[in-house]
Order: C-alpha cells, then sequence, then structure tokens
C-alpha cells in the first residue's frame, strides 16, 4: 500500500521496523509521509500481522528442521550399525586369522617334533625307535633333515652291525 502511494504521490518513507504486541505476537510496521497536491501533510501507518505474512514459510522452515533431525536421527542409527558390524568383521577376522595362523605353525612343527623325539632316541642308541618309513615333510628344509637324519640312523645300524656284541 505504502508502494502504491508512493508511485502516486510523493511519499517519504520515515520507519521501518518490527514490533511485538504485548501477547508475543510479531508484527511489520511501517510508517511513511504523504503530501498531496492540495497541500494535506499525511502520514501513513502500516501494521502487518507477521504470522499473516510469513505463517506457511515458518511452518515449512518447521517441518524442514523436524525432517533434518529425524533424518540426522537415522543417519546416526545407521553408522552405529555399521560401526557394530564393522568391529564385528575385524574381530572375527583377527580370530580366524589367528586360528589359521596356529594351524599352519603346528603343520610346519610337527615334523620338527617327531624328528626332535627319534633324535633323543637316537642320542641313547634306541636307532629301533625311529619309523625308517615315515613320510617326509612338504617344507624344503625339513625334508632335508629328514633324510639326512634317515641316512644317519642306517649308517648307524651297519656301523652297529660290525660292532662286536
Amino acid at each position: 500500500l505504502i508502494e502504491k502511494l508512493a508511485a502516486t504521490h510523493e511519499l517519504t518513507v520515515l520507519n521501518v521496523s518490527t514490533a511485538l504486541a504485548p501477547e508475543g505476537e510479531e508484527f511489520y510496521y511501517r510508517v511513511g509521509r504523504l503530501y498531496d497536491e492540495y497541500g494535506v501533510d499525511w502520514y501513513v501507518h502500516l501494521v502487518i500481522d507477521r504470522a499473516y505474512i510469513l505463517g506457511s514459510i515458518d511452518r515449512k522452515v518447521e517441518e524442514t528442521h523436524e525432517r533434518l533431525a529425524e533424518a540426522e536421527s537415522q543417519v546416526d542409527d545407521n553408522l552405529q550399525d555399521a560401526q557394530t558390524v564393522l568391529y564385528v568383521s575385524v574381530v572375527a577376522v583377527a580370530v580366524s586369522l589367528t586360528i589359521l595362523s596356529a594351524m599352519f605353525v603346528l603343520r610346519i612343527i610337527e615334523p620338527l617334533v617327531v624328528l626332535e623325539r627319534e633324535m633323543a632316541a637316537v642320542a641313547v642308541m634306541k636307532l629301533e625307535a625311529v619309523d625308517m618309513n615315515q613320510s617326509l615333510s612338504a617344507l624344503r628344509e625339513v625334508r632335508l633333515m629328514q633324510v639326512s637324519f634317515l641316512q644317519m640312523i642306517r649308517n648307524l645300524v651297519e656301523y652297529r652291525n660290525y660292532m662286536p656284541a
């Protein structure tokens, strides 16, 4: 209204502000000074309820804030679920790798334990305690030690055969 008057008459806008009513409602308040061709000096006051103008926008903003809060809550829940899955997965992988490595170590040291036991028997000349038909290890180094040890036993048996009883 004040802009229409300003377009057709000489209008000076004196004040634009917001004001609060005693009940806490907010209003837009504008004062303009109007001069007409008859020399009358008018003061035009325009008061508009803010809720009337921006009420639907305020409701939409509030709905948007609520939706954002819900979305943030859902993201937090999803993040917590993902972290739980991650922790469980890491623990499962760690346990699996530990079991796998223990099995691998046992397969590696098993022929060494047998070899150590047989060496202890040979040290006291119990050559019959050694299994001469045992399967050889798949590990090259252990297999070479087994072959050398079996050859040593064969030589000791032959040497013992030449010894007087």
